[in-house]
C-alpha cells in the first residue's frame, strides 16, 4: 500500500489518545514522530504507519468510536495553509474545488470525489486500498468522513448537516456516538463511504470568506504542492498518471513511464525498490474508478471496461468479481439502494 497523510493528523490522534489515558511513547514510535517536534502539514506519515498507529490506539483506549472523538478536536487550522485556503473561500463549492488541486498536501493515495445529482450532492471517500481491513483501517476512514462533515459544518453559514452518512464497515454494538457526531444515524455495511447532502451544498456561503487571504493561501499551496510532488515517490507519481488516464487512455507501463519522464525498465526497478509493482498500482486505480463509474449509474459496464483500459468487457467482469466478490450489476444495484 502506498500513500501518506499529513503528520498533523497522527499528532492529533496521539494527543487525543494521551488525553484518554493511553501511553503516548509507543504511539510516537510507531508513527515515527517525535513529541518534541511541532506538527507540520508538510511532513507526511506513510499510510501503513498511520493505520498501525490506529490499531495501537484502539487497543489502548478501548473505545470503538474513538475516531469520532479525534474528529471533534481537529480544526482546519491544523492543516495550516491547506486549511486556511478552505476557510478563505466564498462557498463550499469553491473550497472543495480549490483544495482538491492541492490534495497531496493533506494525503496521497486516498481521495474524495464530488458527485452532483438532481436530488443530492454526494461526497464519496476512496480510502487507501489494502487487503487487511483492520479496526485501525476502519477508524482511519471514520476519521476522514467525520472530519469532512465537521469541516463543512464549521465553514458553512448557516450550519449544515448531511441527510445521509454511509460507512462500508459493519455496524458497531452501539451507534449513539455516530448519531451525535453526524446528527443522523449512519448506514453501515454500505458499498462506499460517503456523505450525502441536499442540493445546493456547493452554493452555501463560507462565514470566514476573504478574497485576499484566499488568493494568498492559494499561491502558498501551489508553491508547497509543486515541491511536494517533485519529491514524491515514484509510486505516487505513477499512480497520479494512472488516475489521469482512467478515461480510455493508455495504461501500459511504458506509456505511464514516458509521461513521468523515465523508461519502463526504470519504472519497474524503482517501484520494486519502493515495495510495489506496476500491476498492483494499476489494479488499485482500476478498482477505484470502476466503483466510481458504477456508483454514478450513467455508464454501462462495457463502457467502464474501455475507460479503465481493459481489453474486453469479460476481462473487466472477471477483475471486478475478484476485487469485490460481486458482479458490476450487483454493485451498481447496491449503490442505488436508499
Amino acid at each position: 500500500m502506498e500513500g501518506s497523510i499529513t503528520s498533523a493528523v497522527p499528532y492529533a490522534v496521539i494527543d487525543a489518545a494521551g488525553r484518554a489515558g493511553a501511553a503516548t511513547e509507543p504511539l510516537f514510535r510507531v508513527a515515527a514522530l517525535s513529541r518534541d517536534d511541532r506538527p507540520s502539514a508538510e511532513v507526511h506519515v506513510p499510510a501503513a504507519r498511520y493505520i498501525e498507529l490506529w490499531d495501537l490506539v484502539l487497543g489502548a483506549v478501548h473505545e470503538p468510536a474513538f475516531a469520532l472523538v479525534v474528529s471533534s478536536s481537529l480544526e482546519l487550522e491544523h492543516s495550516e495553509v491547506f486549511g486556511f485556503l478552505a476557510m478563505s473561500c466564498a462557498t463550499l463549492g469553491e473550497a472543495f474545488e480549490r483544495t482538491a488541486k492541492y490534495r497531496a498536501l493533506y494525503n496521497t493515495g486516498a481521495r474524495w470525489e464530488l458527485q452532483i445529482e438532481d436530488d443530492a450532492v454526494r461526497l464519496i471517500y476512496y480510502p487507501w486500498q489494502i487487503a487487511r481491513r483492520s479496526a485501525g483501517y476502519h477508524a482511519a476512514i471514520e476519521l476522514s468522513v467525520a472530519d469532512m462533515a465537521a469541516a463543512a459544518r464549521r465553514l458553512a453559514r448557516p450550519m449544515i448537516a448531511p441527510i445521509a452518512v454511509k460507512l462500508a464497515h459493519a455496524a458497531p454494538s452501539s451507534t449513539r456516538a455516530y448519531h451525535q457526531a453526524f446528527g443522523i444515524e449512519p448506514t453501515f455495511g454500505a458499498v462506499l463511504d460517503e456523505l450525502v447532502y441536499p442540493p445546493g451544498l456547493l452554493e452555501v456561503p463560507i462565514k470566514s470568506f476573504n478574497s485576499r487571504l484566499r488568493d494568498y493561501f492559494d499561491a502558498q499551496c501551489a508553491t508547497l504542492a509543486e515541491r511536494f510532488v517533485g519529491d514524491a515517490p515514484t509510486s505516487a507519481r505513477a499512480r497520479a498518471e494512472l488516475i489521469a488516464t482512467m478515461n480510455g487512455g493508455d495504461v501500459s507501463m511504458d506509456a505511464v513511464a514516458k509521461r513521468i519522464g523515465t523508461s519502463g525498465r526504470s519504472l519497474h526497478r524503482k517501484l520494486a525498490e519502493e515495495g510495489t509493482r506496476f500491476a498492483d498500482l494499476l489494479d488499485d486505480v482500476r478498482q477505484e474508478f470502476a466503483k466510481r463509474y458504477l456508483a454514478r449509474g450513467t455508464v454501462t459496464a462495457s463502457e467502464i471496461a474501455y475507460l479503465t483500459g481493459f481489453q474486453s468487457p469479460n476481462a473487466f467482469f472477471r477483475a471486478f468479481k475478484r476485487w469485490t466478490g460481486q458482479t458490476p450489476k450487483a454493485f451498481q444495484t447496491a449503490c442505488a439502494a436508499p
